[in-house]
């Protein structure tokens, strides 16, 4: 009966040091998977910032400033421009944007400013529209993260607002 229990015992002890392992082993292959897939996300934004035309939020409020006539296109998700974006935006998703994009803007001469959260999508959405052909494109580097910081204005359903580090501020009128 000793012989049997201690079988058991082991038989569970080595069970549990195999399904440990296993564990670690899958984490670290997935871990990897995820390092490498994150890899090729840097690497394809860097290549689309190397390519493109990009702007800081103080030059995008420079030719508002100057009433410049470009199209603004906000690429985050409906719900993040629900939320709030900047005034003159347009939402078109990055999901949606070649056909969005060529069925409303047919001149490829069209100025467009393109911005997201932080840059990201907004300069792959920015090698997109070169890559379709539009020829008078910028993107906004630091996007609605950078034009919040610079305390300009933002606005949703309810108005104005700016964004402050403790949240945001209702606009006095």
């Amino acid at each position: 009966m000793k012989d049997k229990s201690m079988f058991t015992r082991s038989a569970i002890a080595l069970s549990a040091v195999t399904t440990v392992f296993a564990i670690a082993l899958n984490f670290g292959i997935v871990h990897a998977e995820q390092s490498k897939t994150m890899s090729l996300v840097n690497k394809r934004e860097s290549e689309a910032r190397a390519s493109i035309n990009e702007i800081s939020a103080k030059q995008l409020k420079a030719m508002m400033d100057k009433n410049e006539k470009f199209v603004l296109i906000d690429v985050r998700e409906k719900s993040e421009f629900d939320a709030g974006h900047i005034k003159g935006a347009q939402s078109i998703p990055r999901g949606l944007l070649e056909w969005v994009l060529t069925g409303r803007y047919k001149d490829i001469n069209t100025p467009i400013v393109f911005y997201c959260k932080t840059g990201a999508r907004s300069a792959l959405s920015t090698k997109v529209a070169t890559e379709l052909g539009y020829k008078n494109l910028k993107n906004i580097r630091g996007s609605i993260k950078e034009w919040t910081e610079a305390g300009y204005e933002v606005y949703n359903q309810t108005g104005s607002f700016k964004l402050t580090p403790k949240g945001f501020r209702k606009r006095e009128r």
